[in-house]
Parts: structure tokens; sequence; C-alpha cells
């Protein structure tokens, strides 16, 4: 970045985990930090992963994988909602779409809630989940299957260029970690949400139809990652009394800017059936060319989860006291206990 001084964030991270060289690129090509053309390119080869028919088409897994899960949690009577529920859930879902095998899943899952823990080895659990992807890439070259790995081996753009192996690293790690931990830590915080709010629990149980409209006033106030990725200043600026140099790298609030009261009147109060302008969304998946690429998948697990725990059924209730986790810088607000009774 002209104007930087220093380290990228990419090359920090890189030191800061104590990579080999050779997981060096699937660091500092990671669709975050990454911009321009580059950043065009790697969306450009990876969007079929993420096409609308391939995501409608999981909500019968889904919903199979939900169910036997709240079955599960009802024959015991409590438990974790986040440990019994919404990881194993997210955490198949994400697995299964990116193609890794279910025999698998408990490691991977492992290297996943180790990335997220500030207590845990985070280097350690990276280079784990690196490792593996590195050999299932391996795998499906030779056999290839209707997955996310597959599609990204195969993946040609118009100008013949595909994606290299640091690249395909790096976007699967991305997606296992996105997928799994923040749509577990949103169906969370969605049914405080709702507890808080019966009379609009009320009205989607009256109209369960109401639920796809809801998800988006749902997504603005129960999103768990408060703050976009870094970006650097292109130039010189203020803002707010504070200066800023050209290559600075900056954070913004996701939760903030979602409850601007000149886009969301009364921005507290959760009423799913607000309507808003064009154009005056909420950020909870970011916006522009770095929109989150599996909004659309969050929507549906977030939206199948809430209707089989809350409105197919009325016995969800708290049944202890609820701990929030040490997270890692920038990432998601992650439940450390949330026991239900159910």
């Amino acid at each position: 970045m002209p104007g930087h001084n220093g380290p990228s964030l990419a090359d920090q991270a890189v030191a800061l985990l104590g990579l080999p060289e050779e997981y060096r690129e699937a660091v500092t090509s990671n669709l975050m930090v990454s911009d321009g053309a580059y950043h065009t390119r790697l969306r450009r080869l990876v969007r079929p992963a993420f096409a609308p028919r391939r995501i409608k088409a999981l909500r019968p897994r889904i919903e199979e994988i939900s169910a036997g899960l709240i079955e599960g949690l009802a024959r015991k009577g409590t438990g974790d909602l986040i440990k019994d529920y919404s990881q194993p859930l997210t955490g198949a879902v994400i697995c299964e779409l990116i193609g890794i095998d279910e025999a698998d899943q408990p490691e991977v899952r492992e290297y996943m809630n180790v990335y997220a823990s500030a207590d845990a080895d985070f280097a350690a659990g990276t280079r784990g989940l690196f490792e593996y992807i590195k050999q299932l890439i391996a795998r499906r070259r030779v056999e290839p299957r209707d997955d996310m790995i597959s599609t990204m081996v195969e993946a040609i753009g118009d100008d013949g260029d595909r994606f290299t192996e640091p690249e395909m690293i790096a976007m699967a790690g991305l997606m296992v970690n996105a997928g799994y931990h923040s749509t577990a830590g949103f169906i969370g915080k969605a049914v405080l949400v709702l507890l808080d709010n019966p009379d609009q629990l009320a009205l989607l149980r009256a109209r369960p139809d109401a639920m796809p409209h809801a998800m988006e006033e749902l997504m603005r106030v129960a999103n768990p990652v408060p703050n976009a990725g870094p970006r650097y200043a292109t130039e010189d600026f203020e803002f707010a009394g504070v200066p800023v140099r050209r290559g600075d790298a900056l954070t913004g609030s996701l939760q903030s800017a979602n409850h601007d009261p000149r886009v969301f009147p009364d921005p507290q109060r959760c009423d799913v059936q607000r309507e808003l302008k064009p154009g005056e969304g909420h950020l909870a998946f970011g916006a522009g060319p770095h929109r989150c690429l599996g909004a659309a998948l969050a929507y549906l697990e977030g939206e199948v989860a809430l209707n089989h725990l809350m409105i197919q059924r009325d016995t969800l209730r708290l049944a202890g006291r609820l701990r929030y986790r040490e997270p890692i810088p920038g990432g998601a607000q992650l439940f450390a206990a949330f026991p239900v009774q159910l």
C-alpha cells in the first residue's frame, strides 16, 4: 500500500502465527485482506460455489440436521444451545458444503474451535486446518465431487485463469471459520432477542411466513461480528477530530452502523416488520465488493434454526447464566455457555 510504513496486516498475521513459509500466501491472499483487481478475481472464481441454486438445494439437509439436534436436546430436556445445537448445525453444514468428509468433521471442528479461541493455541489450530485443506484439495483433484473444493479445483476464468493452491487453502479456511462461528453466534443472539421481545416472537408465531422478512431485522440487531475487516486509508483525512494518514489501517464498527438512528428510527428496538428504503439495509454482511459471499447460507441456516427452535415450539427457556468467550481481536462475539431447557 503506497504511503504505508511497516509490515502489512497480513504480514503481521503470518509472523504472529509462526506459519511455515509455504502458508504465507494462504494468509496474504485472503479475501478479507485483499482488494482491487486481485480481490475481484478471487470472488469471480469462487462465486459458482455459492450459486443460489446450490444454497437453496441445502434446505432439506439443513432441516434434517436441525430436526435431529433438536430431538436430541428435547430428549435430554436441558443442554447448551451453542454446543448442542447451533455449532453442530453450522459446523455440519459448512463442512458438507466445502466437501469435508463426515468422518473428518470432528477433527476439523476442533481446529475451528481453536481458531476462534483467545485461550487456545491459535497458531497450531490454523496450521492444522491449512494442512487438512491442502490434503483435501489433493484428494479432490483425483476424485472431484459436488462440493466447494471441487468447484475451486475445476474453476477456470474466461482467460483460462485458475486458483493457486494457497488461494484455495485461504478461501476454504475463511469459509470454514466464517460459516461456522458467526452463524452459530447469530442463532444464539437471535434467540435472546426474541425472548427479550415476546411481542415480536408472538407475531412470528402467528405469521410464520413473515420469517424471511424478519431475518433482515434480526441480522441487524443480533449480528455477532462487531467490526468490519481492516482497510487502508487511500488518502489523508480527518475523522471526528482524529487525523488519519494515507496507508493507516482502519476498522469500521458494524454494530454502530446497524444502530444508526439516521437510517433506523428507534434503532434499539427490534421490529420484525421494519420497512426500509432501497439501499438502507443493515451491514451485518458488509457491503459492496466485500459483501459476504456466504450471506444467503447464513440467512437460510438462521431461518431454519429459529423456525425449529421458537416458531414450531414454545418450550425453549433459559436454564442458567449466559457466559461469553474471550474473543480473538476482531473476532465474533461467541458464547461460552448458553444453558437452555427445551
